[in-house]
């Protein structure tokens, strides 16, 4: 039987996923923070994506890849805020080669999504195809 031209997409690539407990700050906050600050909340999450990376032996990639990402927040914000919040985020995950780089050439970002929670979260799915 063959297969469609979805199924054949879909049965050529791999996913992985990490999960940190942190809160994604708005995109009007962030703008008020000193440059440092800013800095410091990229590193924490520096160091949390590395975690995530060694404890779930996720391997560093140089290849193009989507992102599929869940934000758990205590309040929904407005999607711009969102996005604008998640900029260090996907900085750490390039410096961590989670991504190769935050570009449009080697990343596609499918899903942005928001869901109420009461505990700070961040889900990221990385598919590759092969």
């Amino acid at each position: 039987m063959m297969k469609s031209k979805e199924e054949k997409n879909n049965s050529n690539f791999f996913s992985d996923t990490i999960e940190i407990d942190h809160r994604v700050y708005s995109r009007n906050m962030l703008d008020r923070w000193h440059w440092a600050k800013k800095q410091r909340l990229r590193d924490e999450y520096r160091i949390l994506v590395r975690n995530q990376m060694r404890l779930n032996d996720i391997r560093q990639i140089e290849q193009k890849c989507e992102l599929r990402i869940n934000c758990y927040v205590k309040r929904l914000m407005d999607y711009d805020n969102v996005v604008g919040g998640l900029k260090g985020f996907i900085d750490s995950l390039t410096l961590e080669n989670f991504i190769h780089d935050d570009s449009p050439k080697w990343l596609d970002i499918q899903e942005i999504k928001q869901i109420k929670a009461a505990e700070f979260k961040i889900i990221v799915e990385r598919i590759i195809y092969l």
